[in-house]
């Protein structure tokens, strides 16, 4: 059973995370696991709203 391939995103954080996405999407990775800096996933907003967290889990570029 084949595993799914995904990035970290820490070691890009200077890249806005929509970029980001297309970018990783393009290399061929399956998912990404966000880090908790740079503009990639703010756990405070996270746990604030619902919507937050859905529109960082399924991101159109993937």
């Amino acid at each position: 059973m084949p595993r799914p391939v995904t990035l970290f995103t820490g070691q890009w954080a200077d890249l806005p995370f929509e970029t980001l996405c297309a970018k990783a999407a393009g290399f061929g990775y399956d998912g990404l696991e966000l880090a908790c800096w740079g503009d990639h996933f703010d756990v405070d907003q996270a746990a604030r709203s619902k919507a937050y967290c859905k529109g960082r889990w399924v991101w159109r570029g993937f």
